[in-house]
């Protein structure tokens, strides 16, 4: 595609997180039930992501079963098909690549009209539109920032905007802000998602000859891959078990590292974030961080990043009490979020829903103990610091090729 859906995808992101933020401190919180309509909320906003990324994962595997079902019949009848036939066998399959990237716009699509729909009647529809924007969106952006080849980028850029439309959200919430400013937000949201869809559908287009003639020519080098192929079955049937114990661990450590960061994020309380301005800055350098862990990363490696960012991290959390050190620790702690996705994602290609739907049933977990009133026996600042450290081991696990005992080269 030639526009940048994930720019979109990221603005939305903000609204929709502004506009969840501002329904629940202004209309839900305040009623009697507000407590009991938090965890609900959070509950659908979170962990049902990750069963709509696994419903979303087997549509997407479905059609790309379709797919291959189609090369394999041109690739079998290569020699008797006519060319025109041939083309339409070929425009088939991209027909197929095309609802497979409209499978990301119509779960945001749905999302957007439960959250619009949320505001005026559940916390419970309210959160379910979260997760189903968060799904789509991310794995639409997965799905660009993969064929163009940005390395981890888009991740980052995606996942930013989300923070600030929550603070933003939650200080118009808080502050009694006419609920008119709720449905201008509404009627943008809407408006932009109608802007995504007609620039997709010129860029699909435009661009389907080029295309077109790109599957003809992945055609024929699948038939000179075809005899690799089967060479390599044996092999990679060997290597099934191993990959199996290796994926689930690093699974493991992804989690845990993001259910420490939310717990963290809960627990540590800055002793100089007291006025709007501080916690505008406090936000900013939480999006400022979450994109610059995916554009540093892709750029000089994500093995580098993590290091250099979590021992700093940990280093800026014990004089955290001191503003500028405190804002330092939020970015560099928060470089970790697209690293993360990152690493699960390339592990798990095919299941990129699955992973991002996991990672935020894991900030669901981190949100559990300060919720339920589990207040910790140390200094925020140690939390952190410690939290930092213990991050970084957890990672440094992701990056190790467990066959040489090395730092693997594609993480330098």
């Amino acid at each position: 595609m030639s526009i940048n859906i994930t720019l979109f995808y990221s603005i939305l992101h903000l609204l929709v997180d502004g506009i969840c933020a501002f329904a629940m401190f202004a209309i839900f919180l305040p009623q009697r039930e507000g407590m009991l309509f938090l965890i609900l909320y959070n509950f659908c906003a979170f962990a049902l992501q990750m069963p709509f990324g696994v419903i979303l994962d087997m549509l997407q595997i479905r059609l790309e079963q379709r797919a291959h079902f189609y090369i394999k019949l041109q690739l079998d009848q290569a020699d008797a098909m006519p060319e025109n036939k041939n083309w339409l066998a070929t425009k088939d399959f991209f027909a197929i690549e095309n609802k497979k990237q409209m499978l990301c716009l119509i779960t945001v699509a749905v999302g957007l009209l439960f959250t619009i729909l949320g505001t005026v009647t559940h916390p419970v529809i309210l959160g379910i539109g979260n997760a189903l924007f968060h799904i789509g969106g991310g794995v639409g952006t997965i799905h660009e920032d993969t064929a163009k080849n940005w390395n981890g980028k888009g991740l980052g850029v995606f996942v930013a905007p989300g923070a600030l439309g929550l603070y933003l959200g939650t200080i118009a919430g808080k502050n009694g802000i006419r609920s008119s400013l709720l449905w201008i937000m509404c009627a943008l949201l809407a408006g932009l998602f109608v802007a995504l869809l007609y620039l997709w559908n010129r860029s699909i287009n435009g661009n389907k000859d080029k295309q077109i003639k790109g599957y003809e020519l992945l055609l024929k080098q699948m038939q000179l891959k075809q005899m690799q192929l089967k060479q390599m079955q044996l092999k990679q049937m060997q290597l099934k078990q191993m990959q199996l114990k290796e994926t689930l661990c690093l699974a493991v450590c992804c989690v845990l590292v993001v259910i420490l960061r939310s717990y963290i994020g809960m627990a540590v309380v800055f002793p100089w974030k007291t006025t709007a301005l501080s916690g505008l800055l406090a936000v900013l350098a939480i999006v400022l961080g979450k994109m610059a862990g995916g554009i540093i990363g892709a750029k000089y490696g994500f093995w580098k990043t993590t290091i250099i960012s979590l021992l700093f991290a940990a280093i800026c959390y014990i004089g955290s009490a001191w503003m500028l050190m405190g804002i330092a620790a939020l970015l560099l702690f928060n470089m970790t979020m697209p690293i993360t996705l990152y690493l699960l994602v390339s592990k798990l290609p095919q299941l990129s829903g699955f992973c991002f739907g996991l990672l935020t049933f894991a900030l669901f977990l981190g949100f559990l103990p300060e919720y339920f009133g589990l207040r910790a026996i140390v200094n925020g600042n140690i939390i952190g610091s410690v939290g930092s450290i213990i991050s970084l081991l957890l990672l440094q696990y992701c990056f190790i090729d467990k066959n040489k005992g090395k730092i693997k080269k594609s993480s330098n």
